[in-house]
């Protein structure tokens, strides 16, 4: 997203905008998180890096709650 800082948001693409979302989501350091499948529409290299952050923050102890329309994704 640092590239795009300077473009108006309504440019970014939908998964830069769910790139944005996440980040707007974590500023606060929350220890409840509900998402919305965070990876729909994502590219497989987006996706895998969308899960990489979960896990982490998972692994935090960051209680998370989520949807998937990705049968893969709710093992």
């Amino acid at each position: 997203l640092t590239e795009a800082g300077d473009r108006p948001v309504k440019t970014y693409s939908g998964g830069m905008r769910r790139r944005l979302d996440l980040a707007g989501a974590l500023i606060a350091s929350p220890t409840v998180l509900f998402l919305d499948e965070p990876t729909t529409g994502l590219d497989p290299r987006s996706r895998a890096d969308m899960w990489d952050v979960i896990r982490e923050m998972v692994n935090a102890g960051t209680t998370l709650l989520l949807t998937t329309q990705y049968l893969e994704e709710a093992d």
